[in-house]
């Protein structure tokens, strides 16, 4: 019995140890060794399908239904003006 409770304390430090080391992962910042805050990388964008709000105010801009129903979601966007992401 002594050698379970041996082995649980054990198995309790290691979860308090890696909890604590998960913790200052989570609060530490992305820095260079200069201390400057690096930035983050631009994201890519992949354009998936037109919404029906996309497609009215490609409307708006003068696109016929017929050259919207052609249009790839990406050219849609790209005319929309949707292609770069904000940061």
């Amino acid at each position: 019995m002594a050698g379970t409770d041996d082995y649980l304390r054990t198995l309790f430090g290691q979860a308090a140890v890696e909890e604590a080391f998960l913790d200052s992962l989570r609060q530490a910042k992305d820095v260079q060794p200069s201390g400057a805050a690096i930035a983050p990388a631009p994201l890519a964008v992949l354009s998936l399908m037109i919404t029906n709000q996309q497609r009215a105010e490609l409307r708006e801009l003068g696109f016929s239904d017929e050259s919207i129903r052609m249009m790839t979601p990406a050219e849609a966007h790209d005319h929309l003006g949707l292609t770069k992401p904000s940061l």
